[in-house]
């Protein structure tokens, strides 16, 4: 066979691979609860606070209505940056050692030895972005764009991290951004602008050493008009890949509803509901309008749509955070009180909003028990997109396509929930999911709404909860009566943690230093590193 008829077969076939492998977007909430999406409260058997009323999401409801809703599906951890990390890697944070937040001086983030989803879909033909907050790592090496996207549109961390000139609602309120700020006030440290980056790479500014500031776009970011902002950006991307048929990854990591809770002027008093359901009604129509731009570029049967978010609601921020659902974490709340939500082990934690939309491979109208994870991100995107995984590492997703194509509804049986904050060693697998039942290490911890927060426990018999029977997790079973489950867990527990310690995993670097703060001009940092679009 010649040389040209090879070429020729190898072309044809990359042209029938970008036909045949979908697109991906992932849309990913902050701070997001698992009843803070209208159609969650379909098959919820409690009453709604009436405080806490059922949202209005017609957006996120029709997309729900047009695939699969999961009703126990999890994030990978209950608090930010380790929760990104098991998204972005589909391996625990034992394994990336990413086990607790950056913040805007860390020197490091995300380690260089981890692999992305990203970065492997790069490897096989796929053009990547990525809209909104990152929080892995602001410096070389650490961004969005050394860690496989191509492009990166949005904010390195939180929204609470740095200050704007226009406050919004928080608890307590951040005050607005000092133009010519000393070091400090009253021995508390103030917060630089936030920053919004605007990175086309490679890299960040081609610059391999150094910092990454050459690539702020405005500096402290306007909020009132940032969701809108990444709506557009991703509507042309999405016009960029349809005109060139080029096969995509799109990851959208709204600051929704991370406080402070802000939102468009025209959004203001829109739903009579107080600050969050403004910003919820917004971010609901960001993935309205994001739907809109793949039906209108041509590529919405092509694209496999996952929304879910990072963790559960941040109680101690009261009324601007959102709803548990029926996660209630009801044992905690009658042994000292506190959360039961963000950064603990309770459901609220981390069981999340959990949608997949696809038409033509997944029914419209589907709702799956199945025990799904962000964890499993990574593994089944690599399959659709036939990618094969790294084979010098562990992962601990699944494949869903079976439960996305209607031919299971079986995910995991065992499921680890790690420490992400609220007592106990970060990182640790203290929850662990069997079946129906739950088993919870550690407990208490984690401040609510006030302040309180109870004593943190470690249970060396663990609580055990039957969650089908009792979401709230109310009532811990006997542990005579289930010690065959108890031991069980225990023994995948300790499976789990020795296969972890015995094969790759990296080693993150937590250092800071105030210097690596992101700063448009940081020359004069002392003028309070600000710079306009």
């Amino acid at each position: 066979m010649s040389r040209t008829i090879l070429l020729v077969s190898a072309a044809i076939a990359a042209a029938t691979a970008a036909k045949t492998t979908p697109n991906f977007v992932i849309l990913f909430g902050d701070d997001w609860g698992y009843g803070d999406l209208g159609a969650n409260w379909d098959d919820v058997k409690t009453p709604t606070d009436p405080n806490n009323p059922r949202p209005t999401t017609p957006n996120l409801d029709a997309l729900a209505a047009s695939g699969l809703r999961f009703t126990d599906f999890h994030a990978g951890a209950s608090v930010c940056t380790p929760s990104r990390a098991a998204l972005m890697t589909g391996r625990l944070g034992l394994r990336t050692g990413v086990v607790h937040n950056f913040n805007p001086s860390s020197v490091a983030g995300l380690p260089t030895t981890e692999i992305t989803i990203a970065a492997h879909l790069q490897e096989h033909g796929y053009r990547t972005a990525m809209i909104g907050k990152w929080h892995m790592g602001t410096t070389p090496h650490y961004s969005p764009t050394y860690h496989g996207f191509h492009e990166w549109f949005g904010l390195p961390y939180s929204d609470d991290m740095g200050c704007v000139d226009v406050p919004w609602p928080n608890l307590p309120m951040d005050g607005t951004c000092v133009k010519d700020p000393s070091p400090a006030v009253d021995g508390q440290k103030l917060k630089w602008p936030l920053p919004l980056y605007n990175s086309t790479g490679p890299n960040c500014s081609g610059q391999t050493t150094g910092n990454c500031n050459g690539d702020i776009l405005e500096q402290p970011a306007n909020l009132a008009t940032l969701t809108e902002r990444y709506a557009s950006t991703g509507d042309a991307f999405i016009g960029r890949m349809a005109a060139a048929q080029q096969p995509f990854l799109l990851y959208v990591a709204f600051a929704h509803m991370h406080v402070p809770q802000f939102h468009s002027s025209a959004n203001t008093n829109r739903t009579g509901k107080g600050h969050f359901a403004d910003a919820l009604a917004e971010l609901d129509d960001a993935v309205g309008s994001l739907v809109g731009s793949l039906e209108s570029h041509g590529v919405r049967d092509s694209t496999l749509i996952f929304v879910t978010g990072d963790n559960g609601p941040w109680e101690v921020k009261c009324e601007l955070t959102g709803n548990k659902g029926p996660f209630l974490g009801t044992w905690q709340l009658q042994h000292g009180g506190g959360s039961s939500a963000k950064t603990t082990l309770w459901e609220a934690g981390h069981r999340t909003i959990g949608l997949a939309s696809w038409p033509g491979t997944i029914a419209a109208g589907r709702v799956t028990g199945a025990t799904a994870s962000t964890l499993d991100y990574f593994v089944t995107i690599a399959s659709l997109a036939n990618a094969p995984l790294p084979s010098d590492r562990s992962y601990d997703g699944v494949d869903l396509t079976p439960v996305l194509e209607g031919k299971s509804d079986k995910a995991h049986t065992t499921l680890f929930h790690p420490n992400s904050g609220a007592s106990g060693v970060n990182g640790a697998l203290d929850a662990v999911r069997y079946g129906e039942f739950k088993a919870i290490y550690q407990t208490g911890g984690a401040p609510g709404c006030g302040g309180k927060k109870a004593d943190a426990i470690h249970h060396l018999t663990p609580l055990l909860f039957n969650l089908t029977a009792d979401p709230a997790e109310a009532n811990p079973l006997s542990p005579s009566e289930y010690a065959a489950v108890i031991t069980a867990i225990n023994q995948a527990r300790a499976h789990k943690i020795n296969d972890i310690n015995s094969t790759f995993h990296s080693i993150t670097n937590y250092d800071q230093d105030d210097s690596v703060e992101p700063c448009c001009n940081p020359n004069n940092r002392d003028k309070g590193c600000r710079c306009e679009a």
